[in-house]
C-alpha cells in the first residue's frame, strides 16, 4: 500500500476494491495527529483505556509499550497504534500542560524554540527595536502604576535604573527631534546631574548634588538667590576702589584696586569704565582662610585676549595651569596643594598686554556663570581689611571730639564695619585737617598743626589733634578733612 511521505496516510490504489477501508483509515490517522494533544506521558498502557486515547510513550517503556519510546500511542478500534514522530511534530500534554515540538531526534520544550516571554532579547512596541535600543516604544502615553495592596502588591512604585561602576552613566536623556536636550541621572561619576544643553554637542550642570555629602551646587550659577555663594574672591571686577588708584603701574606688593597686589616683580594695571581690565605682570589676592587644601578649584575670566598664567597655593607651594584666551567663560582648574591650611593665594599673571573681566574661583571641577554680588555688599567684604576714612566731599566731618588739655584734642573713630584685625593707620599730613572748636568767641576753624594716630582695635581707633591754639580745657570740638585728606586704615593680609 503506498503512503504519503510524511503523515504515512495510506492511498486509495487504482481499480482498489474495498476503497472505504483505505479512505476511514487515513482519516482515523488525520483524526488522531491534527490539533496532536495527549493525556500525558506513560511508560506502559493504561488497564482501561478509552477508545482515541493518546500518550506519549516514556523514554523508557515497559509492556505493551515496550519498543516504543517517543512516540504517540493511540488507542483505535480495542488496539494500541503506534505513531512514530518526525522534525517539526507539536503537541500538547494535558497532564504536564506543556506544548513540545519534536526536532527530528527527540520531543523538547517549546521554549527552546520559541523566547521566553520574561527573556526576550528584542522588544519594539508600535517600532523596531535595534542593537542599541532593544526596547523601543512609539506611542504616546504610558502609565506605570502601583499594584496594590489589595491585589497582592505593596502599593509602592519604585523604577530602578543601574550601572556597572561609577564611572560610567546611568540617566534620563530628553531629546528634541533626536537631539539631545536635558540630562539627568550619575554621569560619568556618582554625583546626580542636571544638565543641559542648546544643540546636543555641549552641555551645561544646572545642578550637582555630591554623592559623598550632599552637599548641592549650581555650576551655571543661580540669579535671584543671595551673593555670595560660590565666588571666594573679594571685589572681582575690581570696581571697588577706596585707594583711588588711577590705573597704572604697581610696586611689588602695592595695592592698587581694593584686594588686589602687585606681584614680587610688580604689574601695571587699569580698568575701564565699562570693566575691562588691562594688564601686563602678575597681581595677586590672599584669601583668608578658605579651608581649601586638596579641594579641586576653578578659576575663571571672561573674554581674555591671550593666555592668562594662574596660580593658587600658598608660601611657596602653588598649583599652576593657564586659563586660555577666548571668548565667554574661559577656566584653569586645579587642586589647592594640601600644604595650603591657612591663608590661600590668588595669582594671575599676563606676559604681555592682556584685557579680561569678571575673576571667579569657585570650588569644583566645572566654571559658572560669573556671579554679580550688590556693590555695597562688595564694598562692605573690603572694607574688613582696608577703609579710607575722609574720602567724601570737601569739609567732611570726620569725628566730634574732647579736649585733654589747653592744645590737644582726642577723636574716637568707629569703623563702617568691624575689620579683620586692629589695622595700621599713616594719614596724610596735619595740614589736610581742622579742628573746629567754640573758644568763647564762637566757633573758629583752624587747620591742624598734629595729627597722631594712638591705636586701635577692630572697630574703633583714637586720634590725638592739636590746632597750636589754646582753647579751653574739656571743650568739644568737631574734626574735619579738606579735600586731600585721608586716614587709610590697613589690615590687609
Amino acid at each position: 500500500m503506498t503512503t504519503t511521505n510524511h503523515l504515512a496516510l495510506p492511498l486509495i490504489a487504482a481499480a482498489q476494491a474495498m476503497k472505504h477501508v483505505t479512505h476511514n483509515e487515513a482519516l482515523a490517522l488525520l483524526d488522531a495527529l491534527v490539533h496532536l494533544a495527549v493525556a500525558g506521558t506513560a511508560a506502559d498502557a493504561p488497564a482501561e483505556p478509552a477508545e482515541g486515547m493518546r500518550l506519549l510513550v516514556d523514554p523508557a517503556p515497559t509492556g505493551a509499550f515496550a519498543g516504543q519510546a517517543g512516540r504517540i500511542a493511540l488507542f483505535d478500534a480495542g488496539a494500541w497504534r503506534f505513531l512514530a514522530p518526525q522534525a517539526g511534530w507539536r503537541l500538547y500534554d494535558a497532564a504536564a500542560d506543556a506544548v513540545l515540538v519534536h526536532d527530528g531526534a527527540a520531543w523538547r520544550p517549546i521554549g527552546d524554540f520559541v523566547p521566553d516571554p520574561v527573556e526576550l532579547p528584542q522588544l519594539g512596541i508600535g517600532t523596531a527595536p535595534d542593537a542599541t535600543n532593544r526596547l523601543a516604544a512609539k506611542l504616546n502615553a504610558a502609565l506605570f502604576t502601583a499594584l496594590r495592596a489589595a491585589e497582592g502588591g505593596s502599593g509602592d512604585l519604585r523604577f530602578v535604573l543601574d550601572k556597572e561602576g561609577a564611572a560610567g552613566t546611568v540617566s534620563q536623556l530628553y531629546q528634541a527631534g533626536f537631539s539631545g536636550r536635558a540630562e539627568t541621572g550619575l554621569i560619568g561619576d556618582d554625583d546626580f546631574r542636571i544638565r543641559v544643553s542648546a544643540d546636543g554637542a555641549t552641555w551645561r550642570d544646572g545642578l550637582r548634588i555630591a554623592a559623598a555629602t550632599g552637599e548641592a551646587s549650581f555650576p551655571s550659577g543661580l540669579p535671584g538667590l543671595g551673593a555670595g555663594w560660590r565666588n571666594l574672591l573679594i571685589n572681582p571686577t575690581f570696581a571697588v576702589n577706596q585707594r583711588g588708584f588711577a590705573g597704572g603701574a604697581l610696586a611689588a606688593g602695592a595695592y592698587g584696586f581694593d584686594r588686589w597686589k602687585a606681584g614680587a616683580a610688580g604689574a601695571t594695571l587699569s580698568r575701564a569704565w565699562e570693566g575691562t581690565l588691562t594688564l601686563t605682570g602678575l597681581v595677586e589676592q590672599v584669601i583668608e582662610s578658605p579651608d581649601l587644601r586638596g579641594e579641586t578649584v576653578t578659576l575663571s575670566v571672561s573674554d581674555p585676549s591671550g593666555p592668562l598664567s594662574v596660580s593658587v597655593g600658598a608660601d611657596t607651594v602653588f598649583a599652576s595651569g593657564t586659563i586660555p584666551a577666548g571668548a565667554g567663560r574661559r577656566a584653569a582648574t586645579l587642586q589647592v596643594p594640601w600644604e595650603a591650611v591657612g591663608d590661600v593665594t590668588v595669582r594671575i599673571e599676563a606676559a604681555s598686554e592682556t584685557t579680561f573681566r569678571q575673576v571667579q574661583l569657585e570650588a569644583g571641577a566645572s566654571p559658572s556663570a560669573f556671579e554679580r554680588r550688590p556693590p555695597g555688599l562688595e564694598e562692605t567684604l573690603c572694607r574688613r581689611y582696608f577703609w579710607m576714612g575722609g574720602l567724601d566731599a570737601t569739609n567732611r566731618s570726620i569725628a566730634p571730639t574732647a579736649g585733654l588739655d589747653d592744645t590737644h584734642h582726642q577723636a574716637l573713630i568707629a569703623f563702617p564695619v568691624a575689620m579683620r584685625a586692629a589695622p595700621a593707620c599713616i594719614p596724610s599730613g596735619a595740614g589736610d585737617f581742622a579742628l573746629a572748636v567754640d573758644d568763647d568767641t564762637g566757633w573758629a576753624e583752624r587747620t591742624l598743626t598734629l595729627l597722631e594716630f594712638l591705636e586701635a582695635g577692630r572697630e574703633t581707633a583714637r586720634f590725638r589733634l592739636s590746632t597750636g591754639i589754646v582753647t579751653p580745657r574739656g571743650r568739644a570740638g568737631q574734626w574735619r578733612a579738606y579735600g586731600s585728606g585721608r586716614l587709610p586704615f590697613d589690615a590687609e593680609l
